[in-house]
């Protein structure tokens, strides 16, 4: 229960934060924040997200626990390869290297925990360091 609302919380956050920075930076570019481009990012990321959260629910009622991290990091990693399309070149490499991680996590299903440290964690942190200095030094 205690890591459905951690991860519930940490998924509200980040939402927020990605909204908050990139409207910010979309008004110090003088760039409309909503438009038909930025629809398309959102329905091309959403849809995995939801598919693949709907996919744990049930993995989750049938007390297939164990799969759950490895396919949220999965259908993640899908919904980033989709969206990727729609923004930053390294957005599909996040989203393969979060597949990567969560295949390879299949073969280790009692460390799901560790797993996810890499992927939500360690990769974002690997990534953003990389999109700062490409785009935005």
């Amino acid at each position: 229960m205690f890591l459905g609302i951690d991860a519930l919380l940490v998924l509200v956050l980040s939402i927020g934060t990605a909204w908050f920075f990139s409207r910010k930076k979309a008004k110090k570019k003088n760039l409309p924040f909503w438009n038909q481009h930025s629809k398309h990012l959102l329905f091309n990321l959403s849809t995995p997200l939801v598919a693949g959260g709907l996919f744990c629910v049930i993995l989750f009622y049938h007390g297939l626990i164990g799969l759950i991290g490895p396919v949220t990091l999965i259908f993640y990693g899908l919904a980033l390869l989709n969206a990727g399309k729609f923004t930053l070149e390294e957005i599909s490499y996040l989203g393969l290297s979060e597949i990567i991680v969560g295949l390879l996590s299949l073969f280790f299903l009692g460390y799901g925990l560790i797993f996810w440290a890499i992927g939500f964690g360690l990769l974002h942190i690997v990534y953003g360091i990389l999109m700062y200095w490409r785009h935005d030094r």
